[in-house]
């Protein structure tokens, strides 16, 4: 029986490979029985993942598992995706750049905290949730154990009210017509060529919520394909940071490639590609 969480979960994975999408080099979650360097494989079985990965030795044999850190075929998170995690308790706030044209564009509720996929995510990136364990296993006493200072997300990888309100790409606002037509007649956006993802994209989607498309984490990060490995921007460009990998489009091997060829389906970045201009996003 304690099979059915990682079974289901894979089929719900078989299934979305096949829906117009292409399938990129890279470790899928749950390839080769499990063992590989996936991030969010959080399996004990995983000897790759030195960041966050179960203790090994569970009694119920729960650590080996896959799929169950995320998801239940039953009584699952109302957050829907059969989620099997608590909702983030952090307040993040609206996000605060002065460049957000849908606060000209649309109303209050196209944008604000997050909401859909990206709340999903932010249940274990949040930075304050204190277990890396399952809503099942929290309410039944009987959590998954994970090594000493390992139970939550730190550092880069966490997104605080802070992160979420500026200096990173905003989320959970609606991105349409109306909205794309603003920051076309936006003095500073005007020349930048910026355009809604193709209907059609097989990798960058918005998600379909409420009525509306909204632009959330999954638009641009594949949870369950970790194309390419982690690498740096240029030398000599800020601060050197990370680029976050799990990017929906490219299989270069290459991240800065990846990142780019996705912030292009809807920004024109060319004059930006050599780093001689200025960004102009916060």
């Amino acid at each position: 029986m304690r099979c059915k969480p990682l079974i289901l979960a894979l089929l719900l994975l078989v299934s979305a490979a096949g829906d117009g999408s292409v399938v990129a080099a890279g470790p899928k979650l749950g390839d080769n029985n499990g063992l590989n360097s996936n991030k969010h494989n959080l399996s004990s079985r995983n000897a790759a993942n030195v960041t966050y990965a179960a203790s090994p030795g569970d009694a119920l044999g729960r650590d080996t598992q896959i799929c169950i850190f995320c998801h239940t075929p039953h009584n699952s998170s109302p957050q829907g995706a059969l989620w099997n995690r608590k909702d983030t308790t952090s307040i993040f706030g609206i996000y605060t750049s002065g460049t957000l044209i849908i606060r000209r564009a649309g109303v209050p509720s196209s944008y604000g905290e997050p909401n859909g996929s990206s709340r999903l995510c932010l249940s274990c990136h949040d930075g304050i949730t204190a277990e890396l364990n399952v809503l099942g296993n929290i309410l039944g006493n009987s959590p998954i154990a994970f090594p000493a200072g390992k139970e939550k997300i730190t550092g880069v990888a966490a997104f605080d009210a802070n992160k979420v309100k500026k200096g990173h790409h905003p989320v959970s606002f609606v991105y349409d017509g109306a909205v794309l037509g603003q920051i076309q007649a936006d003095s500073l956006k005007s020349t930048q060529g910026y355009q809604l993802p193709p209907e059609n994209d097989p990798y960058v989607k918005l998600q379909k919520m409420q009525g509306k498309n909204w632009m959330q984490c999954t638009s641009c990060h594949d949870p369950h394909q970790n194309q390419t490995a982690e690498t740096t921007y240029p030398a000599g460009y800020w601060q050197e940071r990370k680029i976050a990998p799990f990017w929906v489009r490219g299989a270069t091997g290459n991240a800065t490639t990846d990142h780019d060829d996705v912030c292009k389906t809807c920004h024109n970045i060319t004059k930006y590609s050599t780093y001689s201009t200025a960004w102009p996003w916060p």
